[in-house]
């Protein structure tokens, strides 16, 4: 019997031109990690020496002056939102919301609307985390449906596996985020001082130092004793601090995605979150969600989460099946096989 042996075509190797500028401790600066650490064999991914801060109104013009010795084939990827103003390649950017045009200056709304658009619509691919991020940036921004993919984020197995907590002398509900003025952080803190919370002892954690207004808005409402600032936490301990907390409350105004929420499902807490943008989106039927305008609306929850044990015991069982559905692996996964496929179709 002769044996015949069968060749596989090997897939076509590929460059990849990215702007890796990303803070490793924000939500872009997970998805950048996730997918430099999960890269196919096939990408050879190749950092640009973009000069200047990210954030600058400058900045897409200077990814394409970084550009402009690598036109010899290959795709620009952005895990961020900043495009190349020109590229001379086909272009991949992952814009993960539109915060800047609503919760920003006048300035940063005409820069989106007059720049930032057009330099979209030259892009081969958008990737955005969830529908409702997908179909806000397809309304503003007119872009053929066809370029817009939904790719979500993850949660790292770090959550899923930690039984441990933080030495913390009290019981506490968790704030776990930055301090821009969509947070809500003024109504939590307004809610919290109304509920039972701090009666029965229970304290309000926030990631990030202590700042004026927050600390003002705590003296006013009597309860500074309660209500701690801890610094920043470093990642390793990030899953403890969220392990330990009575639940996590994220009622924000506006998200795109909304980490924390993903993580303290697979951290086994409790999630109190909001009913508007991405949010219900990514929670579905695994958390308690309220109106974030309304703080009696918030305060009451916040009661409920305190003294009804059966609801979150029954908010962990949901969130930790929730969870499942957000992985790493997965998310990498969505964003090379989008860029491999513009890549192929240069």
């Amino acid at each position: 019997m002769t044996s015949t042996s069968l060749s596989v075509p090997s897939r076509r190797t590929y460059t990849v031109y990215a702007d890796l500028r990303w803070p490793a401790q924000t939500g872009i600066g997970n998805v950048m990690t996730a997918c430099l650490e999960r890269a196919p064999g096939e990408a050879t991914i190749e950092s640009l020496d973009v000069q200047g801060a990210i954030g600058s109104p400058l900045s897409p013009m200077s990814i394409s002056k970084a550009l402009l010795s690598r036109r010899t084939g290959g795709v620009f990827w952005s895990p961020g939102f900043v495009p190349p103003a020109w590229a001379g390649l086909p272009s991949v950017v992952t814009v993960h919301d539109l915060t800047h045009r609503h919760f920003y200056s006048r300035w940063h709304r005409t820069y989106y609307d007059v720049l930032l658009r057009r330099m979209y619509r030259r892009c081969a691919a958008i990737v955005c985390g969830t529908d409702c991020a997908r179909n806000e940036f397809l309304a503003w921004s007119g872009i053929d449906a066809r370029r817009v993919h939904v790719v979500p984020n993850g949660v790292g197995e770090a959550y899923t596996r930690n039984t441990q907590t933080l030495d913390f002398p009290y019981p506490y509900v968790l704030y776990p985020g930055n301090r821009r003025n969509y947070k809500n952080l003024d109504r939590l803190m307004t809610a919290y001082a109304q509920s039972t919370l701090p009666e029965k002892g229970v304290h309000l954690v926030l990631t990030g130092n202590a700042d004026q207004n927050l600390s003002g808005l705590a003296e006013k409402l009597s309860i500074q004793p309660f209500v701690k600032f801890i610094g920043k936490i470093a990642d390793e301990d990030m899953p403890r601090l969220y392990r330990g907390s009575l639940f996590v409350a994220f009622i924000s105004l506006y998200e795109g995605f909304g980490l924390p929420i993903v993580e303290a499902m697979a951290s086994r807490v409790p999630v109190l979150t909001s009913t508007v943008s991405a949010m219900p989106e990514v929670a579905g039927n695994a958390a308690l969600l309220v109106n974030p305008l309304s703080v009696p609306d918030i305060r009451t929850a916040m009661n409920r989460l305190a003294d009804e044990p059966a609801l979150r015991e029954d908010l962990v069982g949901a969130g930790v099946e929730r969870a499942k559905r957000f992985s790493w692996d997965e998310t990498a996964a969505g964003h090379w096989s989008i860029v491999e496929g513009v890549s192929q179709a240069a």
